[in-house]
This record gives C-alpha cells, sequence and structure tokens, in this order.
C-alpha cells in the first residue's frame, strides 16, 4: 500500500527557537516543502538591522550576531522561495528567542 499526502508547497517558520547547545531547536531556519529553491532570508533586530541572512535551503541562524550571542527578545524574518511550479512565496513575521 501507498500513501499520497497531497500538500501544497509552502514556507513553514517556527515562532521561537533556544540556541542554548542543547541539540534541540537550536538553530533558526525556514522548513520549505515542495520548494525548489530559497531566495533568501533575512532576520532583523528591532531596530531594524539586519543581523543574518542566507539564501542556502537548510542554512540559519544561531541566536548570535558577529560572534555575540543575542538576548532573549522577538525578531522579525522575511523570506522568499520558489515552489517546483515556479511560483514565489513570499513570507514574513516575527520569532522569539528564548535563553
Amino acid at each position: 500500500y501507498v500513501t499520497v499526502y497531497k500538500i501544497k508547497p509552502d514556507i513553514y517558520v517556527p515562532d521561537a527557537f533556544t540556541p542554548n547547545g542543547d541539540g534541540l531547536n537550536d538553530i533558526f531556519r525556514p522548513i520549505l516543502i515542495g520548494m525548489k529553491s530559497l531566495k533568501f532570508f533575512k532576520v532583523y533586530n528591532r531596530l531594524g538591522q539586519l543581523i543574518y541572512s542566507t539564501s542556502i535551503i537548510n542554512d540559519g541562524w544561531d541566536g548570535t550576531f558577529k560572534g555575540i550571542p543575542q538576548d532573549p527578545g522577538v525578531f522579525v524574518w522575511m523570506t522568499e522561495g520558489e515552489d517546483y511550479l515556479g511560483k514565489i512565496i513570499f513570507k514574513k513575521g516575527s520569532v522569539t528567542l528564548i535563553r
């Protein structure tokens, strides 16, 4: 038997992470489902300063900026990717860094 789930392509992003070195939820990254590419994933602090950026799938933010661990708080993110049909998907939101 084969079970088929029909899920539309999308980008899922967690709303909190805990970069404390325990191996669980240490990296904040988008989860791509049915996506061909990641155009960008960016994280900003409260002042609007870009503190992390990547276009590499499975790369993510470790909660530091210039090697300095960031204080607990809320950060803003934006991401954009292209699904396997060529459709562009853009999302934005916030994440809570918990220490």
